[in-house]
């Protein structure tokens, strides 16, 4: 049984919080008063989201909690690319369903939120990074190994983008300093953006209530391998340790 759901706000949230911190120059202009340097806060002009692009990757419970969240900052209709969200889900949510290199191209924000599979691994690679929008702005709160690190190095460095977000990183933990910590145009965090009260919260109800519920003969919300609950050894191994009768598991 998986915790679906848990992670959607406080990943979203996070997400909307780099965005704002990037474009505004934030964590730059904090350093600017600790350390005296006031007169050099004309160096950092910011932007606002209004009028800007966001092109998600992956349209699950996160993508979509994104999406809902940034209504009313006035930006421009949201760009997805997802091939296994179906068009109901995108209609639902209120986002375009465009091609990935249409999605590179536009995009102000890339924001990736997909699983991290043979598929994904090296999905954002140099290639990929010199089609995005000059200017654009890549977050990655999702896996290490969907991003190469050393091609989005290059791209910031160069000024092709004008920061990036990562919460995730190939290797982990990060035990020694990443090329990307000398870039100031860079957030980093030790994959522990969605980390709150809330979320640990939801976790352990939502894990509580599946544990209930099987012992009560109702199927768990989320569980993965749902085949297993049709199987005569699981189903007979259940009703012994609970006593139910086995008709009752549904």
């Amino acid at each position: 049984v998986i915790t679906t759901g848990a992670v959607d706000r406080p990943v979203a949230e996070a997400t909307i919080g780099w965005m704002i911190a990037l474009t505004h120059h934030m964590f730059v202009k904090d350093r600017l008063v600790r350390t005296g340097q006031w007169n050099d806060r004309t160096n950092y002009m910011g932007c606002e989201l209004r009028d800007r692009t966001l092109g998600v990757i992956g349209l699950g419970g996160i993508g979509r909690t994104l999406v809902s969240l940034l209504n009313g900052f006035g930006m421009r209709p949201p760009i997805a690319f997802d091939p296994f969200a179906s068009a109901e889900v995108f209609d639902r949510s209120g986002v375009r369903s465009v091609p990935f290199d249409e999605l590179l191209a536009t995009a102000d924000f890339v924001s990736i939120h997909c699983p991290l599979t043979e598929e994904t691994r090296g999905l954002i690679g140099a290639s990929e990074l010199r089609r995005m929008k000059r200017g654009a702005y890549l977050i990655n709160t999702a896996r290490g190994g969907i991003v190469d690190e050393e091609a989005l190095f290059d791209a910031l460095q160069s000024g092709h983008l004008a920061g990036a977000a990562l919460d995730c990183f190939e290797n982990e933990p990060v035990t020694e300093p990443h090329p990307l910590c000398k870039l100031e145009n860079v957030l980093l965090a030790p994959h522990s953006i969605a980390w709150t009260n809330e979320l640990f919260r939801d976790i352990g109800r939502t894990s509580c209530q599946s544990m209930l519920d099987l012992s009560l003969g109702r199927s768990p919300h989320g569980v993965v391998n749902r085949e297993l609950l049709q199987k005569a050894s699981f189903r007979e191994k259940w009703s012994r340790v609970t006593g139910i009768p086995v008709e009752s598991l549904k």
